[in-house]
């Protein structure tokens, strides 16, 4: 009593001077004030411990004015702390109370208590999440009745924490749980809320009478950048912008126009019969088995085909439609609940019958179904059966409403045919309608319908497939599914009709009124808050917020389902500062998203919304549809590969005329797939929608290109294909191989056959006067007979090189001559090239494979391998090897050593027995700087006293291979920058003072959370997230003046062991350099096409592979040649590659693999490309399937690797062995 007595007077006070200025005290004796909980002390939980400006923030729309009286509970002593709260509101402490209220009487023990009693009594009340003192508080409130909306907690992420029913799921104390004080004073368990949710104070604007268009939208029909002038659109003279009835004005969510164009309106279509018969035809069609997205794409292909046919379509009968939204009480039974099928306009394009109705009218006697002759037509038993199932039917199997009886039933029929669009387990073929193959049958398969097939099979129209009365859709069934984007699958070859059926998926085949109204409402109640934020429309009233859909629950490919925590990092960048997000999900707990509030935005969810857009009127199916239509609204939005949902959301943000460059995907290997993929993709890939389904669908040219793409050259009425495939093949086969053999022999190419003193200026001169270009095998055979060297005839590769003297380096590494020029680039710099090793044989074999790709690409400058570690016996045998193994490829090449750097050494300077093995790549560098007469460093002076300004250092890793020389000039086309952002900025092209270059690494700015190991007054706490993006997140090759370099370095050795023990493990040596680059005021242009590696990576040179023809990929790989196809410079094998029955990874290569009796490796086949080889063997056998450009990837990536391997390998065995001990044999299977 005396803690609740002290706690009462000061609760009396409060409230007394509440009520002067007007605040009310409720029923139950409570409010008058609101309260706050700050606790500041020994929390362990530092990430809700946050600024009084962040608590104002958070907190500031719940209060009232003015001027509520706040009463703050909290543990910090220093009241100037919360002045950012006092300048709006005035605050009262407990120790303002103390001599008021007798305080000092009490034992100070008893304090927190009352503290606890007065903060429970406030109106509302903020707590501190984590903390036990804040959840009595909350239960305190509780006890005494107050609505769960009056509690709130201070961190972002659980700021409506408390506003939701959770039964405690263990011991947890974070938070207390309402199941302590709901309804205990009765008999029953409760098991759910008590208490109706009702509007967040802090939450949406609720006044939704107030809602309207922000301004007028535009009368224009032409919708951003996917639309066209009206001079290039006459099918739209007579259309009108469509509208939306609801009791809110949302009209600007209507993409469609309505009415269409007079000529739309009038459009003949030239694929009905040419002499209607008395009967009248009739679609069937079972949707599609899964989820309402599949039904929708299969739905719109049923739907383009009655209308291009003049058909009737028959609706499937009532059932439990699988949609988005699970429910057991599903009440969407028909594809005419959420489109308007029933329209007088739509029906004027495609008739729509019911099934009942269908029955009734074609099983009477004379009907389509009837027929006693027919032993397929249905008796009176069937048709009783069918109405029955037509009225109401379920798609399970063993159901005893089975809706497949109706079907097998309708498909059996003698009048029926089975549309022929699919065969087996996938759909491989396209529908093309042509009108002269329909008037005239098939002749030669037109050159503009196999770029858009594909693969696939083309299914033309003709007047036999238009014959039978009734084509059945078989699309649940596995083998008939129409998985496809209309728009990728049907091929009209006249344009004008192209995009006529385009127009018609747009203009009708788009949810109801009653979908898009509710949807309106919070569009427009997200935009309402958005503007008072400071946030702006675009010119369609879109945007105000962004937006993203994250799809987690059955998504089967688990590659694209990615942490809450990479969520956030993959993305941060495109979110504005504060703008509110709108995420559509499954994810029931919302807890994953904690990242995003974390960093200041407001989130928001279509269960924010129910009572608001009256949500809970509606059919429960339609949430999901009001989430897509939300979700195609924001400014930017960010999706889920491999999603149909997302997908969708895509084609709407497209209809809205919304930039490409707005739609992100959230797993960084395909995140910017919107902006840089394929307009067209000649397939029926539905993992997302092309651009070529809603760009200039109005006007009468078949698109073949984006708008936004640069240098746009208009449209092409005859063909589609790509959109970067806007040139005719120039070159045929034989012109391709040609050009690889000039690659691979020719006098000037870059990989030319190096010939021994003697014969060398003979070989140049019979080149000269070969009038054509031979084939590989015959130009090796004519170099061999130059050099007086049999043909091993027996050796067989099969990439075409057919034996030691077929390969690319058949002799003697360089010539002297050639040696001396390329100690200095073109340019006159001088590189140094390095990469750091230990003593071990792992990275022996390494090392020769480095310098060997080094020698066959006349890479300049000098290449060293800096060997850390060593024994003295080891550095002399590597002296051994070195000197007779890699000085004979070139002099430049060799060999450094260093100290062991791998010991973790403790706070004492004491080994503790541990080993990191990567710190000797910055302390192996540092020591290499400073002890090669190369660079003279003196102690004393603090500088390099023997390097000239333009020596450039470069750090690689001892397992890459190059592919291209390392240079430093980057202004070459080819080459791609690492550009986040919307807008790219301006990149260096070439490596000088203060401006270093890196490779793209994955690393975002995760670095910046050790930066505090650099000191308050490092120049690195000025470098943002952005900058930390743009300039930092670089991995090797690392490029740098050696001036530069050596800051870097010496930073580098001194930060890489406190990285490592605040984060001990690997990559955190990459850490320590982008922090001391940071530190040394040295940010690096960051490119990506330096290098590949894992083959589903971002960020790197894989565009390249992407883009090389198939017949060519795995010949690029094994005679790298830029000027046939631009390649990145290094490939890093740091990753398993396969294809087929070859695997090659560095884990299982033998150490011994460049020795005399080693076998060579098996190489992949001719027809690594073909669907056959699309797989990988993992290390226990069992085969990966790889999507098309894994396995292009992998297939280059293998070819390179093994091609390189035994190249190198006979090198070693030409020069090292005797011919009765060399094994030339390719049969080295790395997983036998």
């Amino acid at each position: 009593d005396n803690i609740f007595c002290a706690a009462g007077k000061i609760i009396q006070l409060l409230q007394d001077e509440g009520k002067q200025l007007g605040h009310e005290v409720d029923e139950e004796g409570a409010g008058g004030y609101s309260a706050l909980h700050v606790r500041r002390g020994d929390l362990q939980y530092k990430e809700v411990m946050i600024s009084a400006e962040e608590w104002y923030n958070n907190t500031a729309k719940l209060w009232r004015q003015p001027k509520e009286i706040l009463y703050i509970a909290t543990d910090e002593r220093n009241r100037t702390f919360f002045d950012p709260i006092a300048r709006h509101h005035d605050l009262r402490f407990l120790g303002d109370y103390f001599e008021k209220v007798g305080l000092e009487k009490l034992d100070s023990s008893l304090m927190g208590m009352v503290e606890i009693l007065v903060a429970s009594r406030g109106r509302l009340f903020v707590g501190t999440w984590h903390s036990t003192f804040s959840g009595y508080i909350m239960r305190l409130r509780g006890y005494y009745g107050v609505s769960k909306m009056s509690n709130y907690y201070s961190f972002r992420p659980r700021r409506f924490i408390m506003h939701q029913w959770a039964y405690p799921g263990g011991n947890y104390a974070a938070r207390e749980f309402q199941s302590a004080w709901l309804g205990i004073d009765g008999d029953k368990s409760i098991l759910g809320d008590l208490e109706a949710s009702s509007p967040s104070p802090i939450g949406p604007m609720t006044d939704i009478s107030l809602l309207g268009e922000p301004f007028s939208r535009p009368t224009h029909l032409a919708r951003g950048v996917s639309g066209l002038p009206m001079s290039e659109t006459p099918a739209l003279l007579g259309a009108s912008r469509g509208k939306i009835s609801c009791d809110v004005s949302v009209d600007s969510l209507a993409y469609w126009n309505d009415p269409q164009g007079f000529r739309d309106r009038d459009f003949v279509n030239p694929f009905h019969r040419s002499t209607p018969a008395d009967n009248q035809q009739y679609i069937t069609f079972w949707q599609d088995c899964g989820r309402f997205n599949n039904m929708r794409m299969s739905l719109e292909i049923v739907m383009v085909y009655a209308a291009a046919t003049g058909r009737t379509v028959v609706l499937p009968p009532s059932q439990n439609l699988h949609l988005e939204q699970e429910h057991s009480d599903s009440s969407v039974d028909s594809f005419d609940h959420f489109y308007s099928l029933q329209s007088e306009e739509f029906k004027k394009r495609v008739p729509i019958i019911s099934m009942k109705e269908f029955i009734e009218r074609e099983g009477r006697q004379d009907g389509l179904l009837s027929g006693k002759a027919d032993k397929t037509a249905l008796d009176d038993n069937d048709k009783k059966r069918i109405l029955e199932l037509a009225g109401s039917c379920q798609n399970r199997r063993k159901s005893d409403v089975f809706c497949g009886e109706i079907f097998e039933k309708i498909a059996a029929h003698s009048n029926t045919i089975v549309a022929p669009l699919g065969t087996g387990s996938k759909l491989d073929t396209c529908l093309v309608f042509d009108e002269e193959v329909f008037k005239n049958g098939l002749g030669s398969i037109s050159p503009e319908v196999k770029k858009f097939c594909g693969d696939r099979t083309p299914v033309f129209y003709t007047q036999k497939l238009s014959d039978p009365d009734i084509i059945h859709f078989d699309s649940f069934e596995r083998d008939h599914r129409l998985l496809s984007h209309f728009y990728n699958f049907v091929y009209f070859s006249d344009p004008l009709v192209d995009n006529y059926y385009k127009r018609f998926v747009r203009d009708f085949l788009h949810y109801n009124d009653q979908i898009f109204c509710a949807a309106g409402k919070i569009v427009r109640l997200i935009q309402q808050e958005a503007m008072q934020l400071g946030f702006s429309l675009d010119a369609e009233g879109g945007g105000g917020y962004s937006s993203l859909h994250v799809r987690r629950n059955d998504l089967q490919y688990k590659d694209a389902l990615i942490s809450d925590d990479k969520w956030w990092e993959n993305t941060h960048e495109i979110w504005k500062p504060q703008e509110i997000l709108y995420i559509a999900t499954d994810e029931k707990d919302k807890m994953f998203f904690d990242q995003f509030p974390l960093h200041g935005h407001e989130i928001r969810f279509l269960g924010d919304y129910l009572e608001m857009a009256s949500l809970s009127s509606l059919r429960k199916e339609y949430l999901g549809m009001i989430d897509v239509i939300v979700a195609s609204r924001g400014r930017a939005f960010v999706g889920t590969y491999y999603s149909s949902f997302s997908g969708y959301i895509n084609r709407m943000r497209g209809y809205y005329g919304m930039s490409k460059q707005s739609s992100f995907y959230s797993w960084n290997p395909v995140k910017y797939e919107m902006q840089k993929g394929p307009f067209f993709e000649p397939s029926n890939d539905f993992k997302r929608e092309y651009p070529i389904g809603w760009v200039g669908i109005d006007g009468d040219k078949r698109v073949v290109k984006d708008n936004e793409d640069e240098n746009h050259v208009g449209t092409d009425t005859k063909e589609v294909t790509k959109a970067e495939d806007t040139t005719n093949d120039a070159n045929n086969a034989h012109d391709q191989k040609a050009a690889v053999t000039a690659k691979k022999g020719g006098k000037d190419a870059n990989n030319e056959v190096k010939l021994d003193v003697a014969n060398a200026q003979e070989e140049m001169a019979v080149k000269e006067k070969q009038p054509d270009l031979l084939d590989v095998s015959q130009e090796r055979l004519e170099t061999n007979q130059l050099k007086g060297q049999k043909s091993d005839a027996a050796e067989e590769s099969d990439h075409g090189i057919r034996s030691l003297e077929e390969s690319m380096i058949n002799v003697l590494g360089f010539l002297p001559s050639e040696d001396e020029e390329l100690e200095i680039d073109n340019d006159g710099t001088t590189l140094y090239t390095v990469f750091s090793t230990d003593c071990g044989s792992f990275q022996h074999w390494q090392s020769y494979l480095l310098f060997f790709s080094a020698m066959r690409i006349k890479q300049p400058g000098f290449i060293t391998r800096i060997a850390s570690g060593c024994s003295e016996k080891q550095k002399q045998e590597a002296r051994e090897w070195h000197q007779e193994h890699i000085a004979v490829m070139s002099s430049r090449f060799r060999i450094f050593f260093t100290p062991k750097f791998s010991d973790i050494i403790d706070k004492n300077g004491g080994r503790t027995g541990g080993d990191y093995k990567y710190f000797n790549k910055p302390f192996g560098a540092k020591y290499y700087l400073e002890n090669s007469s190369d660079f003279g460093w003196d102690e004393k002076a603090g500088k390099m006293t023997a390097v000239e300004d333009n020596a450039v250092v470069i750090i690689i890793d001892p397992d890459m291979i190059l592919l291209q020389p390392l240079t430093t000039d980057f202004s070459d086309s080819s080459v791609q920058f690492w550009s986040p952002f919307h807008k790219s900025i301006e990149r260096k092209k070439k490596v000088g003072h203060g401006t270093p270059f890196g490779q793209t690494y994955g690393l975002s700015h995760n670095w910046m959370k050790f930066i505090a190991l650099a000191g308050p007054d490092s120049p690195a706490l000025q470098v943002d997230e952005r900058t930390a993006d743009l300039h930092y997140q670089v991995g090797p090759p690392y490029i740098s003046t050696a001036l530069d370099m050596h800051k870097i370095v010496r930073r580098w050795a001194e930060l890489v062991p406190d990285v490592h023990k605040a984060k001990p493990e690997l990559m955190s040596e990459m850490y320590a350099y982008c922090l001391a680059a940071a530190d040394m005021g040295l940010p690096h242009e960051v490119v990506n096409s330096m290098m590949i590696s894992s083959v589903g990576a971002y960020g790197e040179g894989w565009d390249m592979i992407d883009k090389i023809p198939d017949d060519e990929v795995c010949l690029s790989g094994i005679t790298p040649n830029k000027s046939l196809h631009p390649l990145p410079t290094l490939l890093h094998y740091c990753q398993n590659y396969g294809v087929g029955e070859v695997l090659f990874t560095k884990h299982l290569m033998p150490a011994d693999i460049f020795t005399c009796q080693k076998p060579l490796l098996i190489e992949p086949a001719d027809d690594a490309m073909s669907p056959d080889n699309a797989y990988k063997l993992k290390f226990g056998g069992q085969k990966e399937v790889l999507k098309p450009k894994l396995h292009k990837r992998n297939v280059f990536a293998t070819c390179a690797l093994t091609s390189i391997v035994n190249e190198a390998s006979l090198f070693f065995k030409l020069h090292h062995c005797n011919k009765s001990e060399t094994n030339k044999e390719r049969k080295l299977n790395l997983l036998a």
